[in-house]
C-alpha cells in the first residue's frame, strides 16, 4: 500500500482536502477498544489539543478543531458524571478523528496560504492587535472564512482572497510599527498647531513637520531597519518638542523682560543640544560598540524565539521578506500576484497572455516579462522554475506539449535578453498541462484561472 508520505505533494494535498470535504458531517471514527482507560484517553486527547493549539491548528482548521474540542469537553463530562466507559472512549475517538482532519486541513493551509500566516505574525509581533484591535479583528474574521474555505475544499477564490488578506496584514505591519515610532510626535504637531504654531513658530513647526514626513517615508521603505528607524523618531521628537517650546516662548515674549526671554531662548539652545548630544552618541554606539550589536543581537534571538525560529532563520526571513516587498510593488495587481512558497517566491503571471494554441511571446507581454528579469536580477544566483499551465479543454498530450512549449518561450526570452541576469542562475522551464489547476474546469472564469505561467525563484542561502 503507498502511505500518503510517498504520494506527489499534489496529489497528496488533493487527497488530504478531498477526505477532509468528505467528512463535512462526521469523521470516520475508529474507535478503542473495551479494554482502553477513559481517564487516559481523555487526557491524551487534551494534551494533543493543546499541541495542535500551539500550531495554530484551532486558526487554520476552525471547523474541525472546534468539533474535537467539543467532543473532548463531552467526553470530560461524561466521564465525571460515570457514564458508560464505551460511549465516553466513543466520545474521545470522535475528537481524535476531528482533530486528525484539523492537523491534515492545517497542513494544506499552510502550503496554500504560507504567504499570508508569515504576513499575520509579522503583524503581531509589530503590535497591531494593540494598536488596531478592531482593524486586526476584522482580518482574523477573513483569516478564518478564508481557511473554512478550504476545510470546505472551495479552493476557485483563494488566490484573490490571499492576495488581498495578506496585503492587509503587511498594511496592519506598517501601520503599527509608524504607530509605535511617531505616535507621540504625531501628537506633539498636533498640539503645537492648536496653539497657533503656524503663526507664532511656522519656520520650526515646518521643519518639525517635514522631520515627521521623512521618518514617515523611512519607515514605509524600510519597515524591519529597527536602528535606523529608532534614530530617525529620536530626531523627530526633538524636532516636534521644539516646534512646541520655541511656539510657547513666541507667544510669551510681550509679557516677559528682554533678559528673561533671552534666558529662556538659551535655555532651550541648550536643552536641543543636549538632545542631539545624546541622540549622537545613541548613534554612534549603534554603529561602533559590542553592546549595541549584543542588543540588537538579543532582539533579533528574541523575535525569532517567540516566533519558534532559529536567529539564523530568522535573519534569512527579514532578507527575503525584503526582497519580497521589493518584488512585491514591482507589478501592478492586474499584472502578477505575488507569493512567497517556504523560502521561494513565486510570481504569477496574471497579465501574461498567449495567442490561442499558440507559444508565441507578443510585444503585449514584454513589458510585464522585463519585470520579471528585474526582480530576478535583484535576487541575483538563484534557482528559478518558469511552470507553463493550461485548462482541460483539449487533450492531455496536446496541453502538456503546449505548456511547456510557452514556459520554453517565457524561459527563452529571458535568458535571451536578460542581461542583468547572473549566469549562475539556473532556469528551468517545465510544462504541467492541467494537473495543477487553481479553480474549476467547469467554468470560464475557472479554465481563465488555470491557464497560467508561474515563476518560482528559489534564492541560494548565501542569497537570503
Amino acid at each position: 500500500m503507498t502511505s500518503l508520505s510517498n504520494l506527489p505533494k499534489t496529489l497528496l494535498l488533493a487527497t488530504v482536502l478531498t477526505a477532509a470535504a468528505a467528512c463535512s458531517s462526521k469523521p470516520v471514527v475508529q474507535d478503542f477498544p473495551a479494554t482502553a482507560n477513559p481517564t487516559e484517553e481523555i487526557t491524551n486527547l487534551e494534551n494533543e489539543v493543546k499541541t495542535a493549539e500551539s500550531n495554530q491548528v484551532n486558526v487554520l482548521s476552525p471547523r474541525n478543531f472546534k468539533e474535537a474540542h467539543e467532543a473532548l469537553e463531552d467526553a470530560k463530562k461524561m466521564n465525571m458524571k460515570g457514564k458508560d466507559a464505551e460511549d465516553t472512549l466513543h466520545q474521545v475517538a470522535l475528537g481524535k478523528a476531528y482533530l486528525n482532519n484539523a492537523n491534515a486541513v492545517a497542513e494544506v493551509a499552510r502550503n496554500n496560504i504560507e504567504d499570508v500566516i508569515a504576513a499575520r505574525e509579522a503583524a503581531v509581533v509589530a503590535g497591531a492587535p494593540s494598536y488596531f484591535g478592531k482593524d486586526f479583528k476584522n482580518a482574523d474574521e477573513d483569516f478564518t472564512d478564508l481557511t473554512k474555505d478550504i476545510e470546505k475544499n472551495k479552493l476557485s477564490g483563494i488566490p484573490k482572497e490571499r492576495s488581498e488578506l495578506q496585503k492587509h496584514y503587511l498594511d496592519l505591519e506598517l501601520k503599527a510599527i509608524k504607530e509605535k515610532h511617531l505616535k507621540g510626535s504625531r501628537e506633539g504637531i498636533k498640539t503645537a498647531k492648536k496653539e497657533k504654531a503656524q503663526k507664532y513658530a511656522p519656520r520650526t513647526l515646518a521643519i518639525a513637520e517635514k522631520s515627521y514626513a521623512d521618518t514617515e517615508a523611512y519607515i514605509t521603505a524600510n519597515r524591519h531597519n529597527t536602528s535606523g528607524i529608532e534614530a530617525r523618531a529620536k530626531e523627530t521628537s526633538i524636532a516636534v518638542e521644539h516646534a512646541v517650546n520655541i511656539n510657547r516662548i513666541s507667544q510669551n515674549q510681550k509679557n516677559l523682560p528682554p533678559e528673561e526671554l533671552a534666558l529662556m531662548i538659551e535655555q532651550e539652545k541648550m536643552r536641543v543640544a543636549a538632545k542631539e548630544s545624546q541622540l549622537e552618541t545613541v548613534n554612534d554606539e549603534l554603529q561602533t560598540t559590542q553592546s549595541a550589536l549584543d542588543r540588537q543581537k538579543d532582539a533579533t534571538a528574541a523575535a525569532a524565539a517567540s516566533l519558534g525560529m532559529t536567529k539564523e532563520a530568522y535573519e534569512a526571513q527579514k532578507r527575503l521578506n525584503e526582497k519580497y516587498e521589493t518584488a512585491r510593488k514591482e507589478f501592478d495587481p492586474s499584472e502578477a500576484e505575488v507569493y512567497k512558497q517556504g523560502d521561494a517566491l513565486l510570481i504569477r503571471l496574471k497579465g501574461m497572455e498567449f495567442p490561442s494554441s499558440k507559444a508565441t511571446i507578443t510585444e503585449r507581454n514584454k513589458p510585464l516579462l522585463n519585470k520579471v528579469q528585474k526582480v530576478m536580477e535583484e535576487f541575483g544566483s538563484s534557482a528559478v522554475t518558469i511552470e507553463g499551465h493550461t485548462d482541460s479543454v483539449g487533450g492531455k498530450k496536446v496541453n502538456d506539449r503546449l505548456s511547456q512549449n510557452r514556459a520554453q518561450a517565457v524561459k527563452d526570452y529571458l535568458q535571451s535578453s536578460g542581461g542583468g541576469i547572473e549566469s549562475s542562475a539556473k532556469i528551468e522551464a517545465v510544462g504541467y498541462g492541467y494537473q495543477k489547476p487553481l479553480a474549476t474546469n467547469k467554468t470560464a472564469d475557472g479554465r481563465a484561472q488555470n491557464r497560467r505561467v508561474d515563476i518560482v525563484i528559489k534564492p541560494q542561502s548565501t542569497e537570503l
